[in-house]
């Protein structure tokens, strides 16, 4: 469980600090998940997510510039709520390159302004995140053992809907796949009571397979803890009556059979085409794989579905060991603008940024259905980072991951970026480091100065360097296409692992 970080930043232990976000101002109701402060700034990667992260500076202040922007890099990638930092003697002021990265990364960067008591601040936050915790697991028990109770007495899905109702002040509604209503229930009380603004909602499974969704519209000043379990511990339950109710239908087995072999390591054992039309999936069609995992610290994947069903879209969905695989169908008419906002609507779900999405390749008809769940599951497996990674901007990582060829990977980075290895190590990075911004800034130097905080002058010399340790020009468009994936090749990680530790063949 989590609360809010502007509640952690307004309670009483955190006031002696005299805490000032700066920068991610609109991330004030992200959840906290723990609070956990530590000197160490290859710290992110111990970490799960969620945790607000309490430092001093001691070992920040003497990082250098890209140090520091790096420690906000892999904070967010991990999807930390945020960073506190104590200004004072040791550090007068935060660097500009801390508060720039976080900036840029519209990420939560905190200034204490006074000394903090870090271990009196964790363990009262941590105290009321352990006590809440407890509370919403009793609700969630008692919730359960209610709608258990009436499942068990005969109660149809009509009723298991009204009782949620009861039991959570809220309107709740099941629709099915296709967004037809199957049971409704309104609050309890005045009818005119003024309802939230959002409606959230949850899937419902049966054998795994997405078949229907829970919808609840809380009454404004509803408890939040109780809307949480009904979302939680409802869905298992509504599952079991719609199979009472309402037998497996042939597509729902078909779409089950789909995923089954969709999950499955070796080539499916027979064509797919006939069981994605026998689930419903237009033949021939076009299709993009999304892959979810359960967020770091919780989460639900109720979002997630319903972004993707936005625009009409036709999505079948499987969830199994805390993952979700769902296929969503794209129309023939620009279906590269379709995928693009689909994209967008996955990044844009509420908690999108605080888990790992994966969205593969776009593919023509259903036999190529493994290949893009692949490399959606592949997306997952190349970054540690939490948030939407689309196929589309890790293509040669994907590539490089696929390829069984290190020694010639190794062989063609070094031809190109031989040069740069023979220099001293830092001088060595730091030069890499601006051959990669001039590629990312598309060779544009007015772009590659501001991103790395440079005067022009200063990048041209470094461009000068590049070109006289590489002994071919840099900006030349010729020698561009090798240089850049070169580049590539070594950020993706499996060619040399530094200059310094090249063989003296």
């Amino acid at each position: 469980m989590a609360i809010h970080l502007r509640d952690v930043l307004l309670h009483p232990c955190l006031a002696p600090a005299a805490p000032v976000l700066l920068t991610g101002g609109e991330h004030r109701t992200r959840a906290v998940r723990w609070v956990h402060s530590s000197e160490v700034i290859d710290l992110a990667h111990l970490l799960r997510g969620g945790e607000l992260l309490l430092t001093g500076g001691l070992m920040l202040a003497e990082a250098a510039p890209e140090r520091q922007r790096r420690y906000i890099r892999d904070l967010a990638a991990r999807g930390v709520a945020a960073v506190a930092v104590e200004t004072g003697t040791v550090m007068p002021r935060l660097p500009d390159a801390l508060v720039e990265e976080a900036q840029r990364r519209d990420f939560p960067l905190i200034q204490l302004r006074r000394t903090a008591p870090f271990v009196e601040v964790a363990e009262t936050i941590n105290s009321l995140l352990i006590n809440e915790s407890v509370h919403r697991l009793r609700l969630a028990d008692a919730l359960s053992d209610r709608l258990s109770a009436r499942l068990t007495s005969g109660g149809d899905l009509q009723t298991l809907v009204e009782t949620l109702a009861e039991a959570v002040n809220a309107d709740v509604g099941v629709r099915d796949g296709a967004g037809e209503p199957l049971a409704a229930a309104t609050a309890p009380g005045d009818p005119s009571a003024r309802r939230s603004a959002d409606t959230v909602e949850a899937p419902i499974t049966a054998y795994g397979v997405v078949v229907a969704r829970l919808l609840l519209t809380p009454i404004a000043d509803g408890d939040p803890a109780l809307l949480d379990a009904a979302l939680d511990r409802a869905p298992q339950s509504f599952g079991l009556a719609l199979l009472r109710t309402r037998p497996v239908t042939p597509g729902s087995r078909a779409t089950r059979t789909l995923f089954h072999a969709l999950r499955r390591s070796a080539p499916p054992p027979a064509p797919l085409a006939p069981l994605a039309a026998a689930a419903g999936l237009p033949t021939p069609g076009l299709f993009v794989a999304v892959v979810a995992r359960q967020a770091r610290g919780g989460g639900r994947l109720g979002p997630l579905e319903h972004a993707m069903r936005l625009r009409g879209r036709r999505v079948l969905s499987h969830i199994e060991d805390d993952e979700l695989l769902a296929i969503a169908a794209l129309p023939p008419q620009r279906p590269g603008d379709a995928r693009r906002a689909l994209v967008e609507d996955l990044r844009d779900s509420p908690g999108a940024e605080m888990r790992p999405v994966g969205i593969g390749p776009l593919v023509r008809g259903a036999e190529r259905l493994p290949y893009t769940v692949l490399e959606a599951h592949r997306c997952l497996d190349l970054t540690d980072a939490v948030g939407v990674t689309d196929s589309g901007t890790c293509a040669l990582e994907r590539l490089v991951h696929r390829l069984d060829a290190d020694e010639f990977l190794r062989d063609f980075v070094d031809e190109q970026l031989g040069g740069l290895f023979d220099q001293d190590p830092e001088v060595s990075r730091r030069l890499l480091h601006t051959l990669e911004v001039f590629f990312d800034c598309s060779a544009n130097k007015t772009e590659t100065a501001r991103r790395l905080h440079l005067h022009r002058q200063t990048l041209y010399q470094r461009l000068d360097r590049l070109t006289h340790s590489l002994g071919r020009d840099v900006t030349d468009p010729a020698a561009l296409p090798g240089l850049q994936v070169a580049v590539r090749l070594l950020r993706a990680g499996r060619t040399i692992d530094g200059p310094h530790e090249r063989g003296e063949a």
